[in-house]
């Protein structure tokens, strides 16, 4: 029995090794709440001998074009997919949109006429290879006709949000009444912010003295180890709109030469500019909430 457990095995392994996947995979890719958006196209050049290289191409909109070399290999009974940081190129852009350096974890599978790679993927920022992308899912086909019939037939398994229109979805209600790494959240302010697409600015509005903290979007890292200087740090970000109340926090990794933690935030949110003094300590973290609110309810006051 043993005997032919190997010997099956090991044909297992022969057929999928032997399985070629050269050539141009259609797809879609998702990414979680928070990301730049639910759901873009994919779209993956293979060539393959004992190792695997190509490019992949990432679309959204017909707005965004950026193509990223690639190399990997076959392990076991999956196809691990690297995209090279070294070599990215875009096309176009968004402002407010940041390339992410993927990993893909991918299982070939073939239905009827059909091929497909479907799995998972995570990455890096390419601006930052300390912050990481909000993850997702993958689903590739070796034809456009194939993916149409896998998403009419099994969407929801690539990403629940195609079902649904996020903007009529019922509110989403996140617990932060826990405590963050060892610290008490402490409420600085409330802030109703009108648009998905938000910036905020970080700089020291004392003397600098190397403080540093990092900054999380609902307990998810959104910048690490951002020094505060009088040069301000921009960071970007996308809030979920299903969410009814998002978290900013600020937690202090060092207290700099004179604690505590002192910096000033500054939210960008369209055309509008909300300016919030910082304090934080390693027994306090400094929490700032943005209630999001459609634009189109934004009642006209002045600033």
């Amino acid at each position: 029995m043993k005997c032919f457990l190997l010997i099956f095995l090991s044909i297992l392994a022969q057929d999928i090794l032997a399985q070629n996947i050269s050539g141009k995979w259609f797809g879609k890719i998702t990414q979680g709440p928070g990301g730049y958006s639910e759901l873009y196209d994919l779209e993956l050049d293979l060539s393959q001998r004992k190792n695997i290289w190509g490019d992949s191409y990432a679309f959204k909109d017909n707005s965004v074009r950026i193509r990223i070399g690639l190399s990997g290999k076959f392990d076991r009974d999956s196809i691990r997919l690297y995209e090279s940081i070294e070599w990215i190129r875009e096309d176009f852009v968004p402002w407010d949109w940041v390339a992410c350096v993927k990993k893909f974890d991918l299982a070939y599978r073939s239905d009827g006429a059909y091929e497909y790679l479907e799995g998972t993927w995570n990455g890096i920022s390419k601006d930052d290879p300390n912050e990481a992308c909000i993850p997702g899912k993958v689903i590739l086909s070796r034809t456009i006709e194939g993916l149409n019939k896998f998403l009419e037939q099994r969407k929801d398994s690539v990403i629940n949000t195609i079902a649904h229109n996020p903007e009529t979805a019922a509110p989403v209600l996140v617990d932060f009444n826990s405590n963050f790494l060892e610290t008490e959240p402490k409420k600085v302010t409330e802030i109703d912010v009108y648009n998905a697409d938000l910036q905020i600015q970080l700089l020291d509005y004392m003397k600098p003295d190397n403080d540093t903290v990092s900054v999380y979007l609902n307990r998810e890292i959104l910048a690490k180890n951002v020094q505060i200087s009088k040069r301000p740090a921009l960071i970007k970000f996308r809030i979920d709109k299903r969410i009814v109340l998002h978290e900013l926090l600020l937690y202090a990794e060092n207290l700099g030469l004179i604690p505590p933690n002192t910096s000033e935030l500054i939210l960008i949110d369209g055309e509008t500019k909300h300016r919030v003094m910082i304090v934080s300590d390693k027994q306090k973290t400094a929490a700032i909430y943005l209630r999001y609110k459609p634009a189109e309810n934004k009642r006209k006051t002045s600033k």
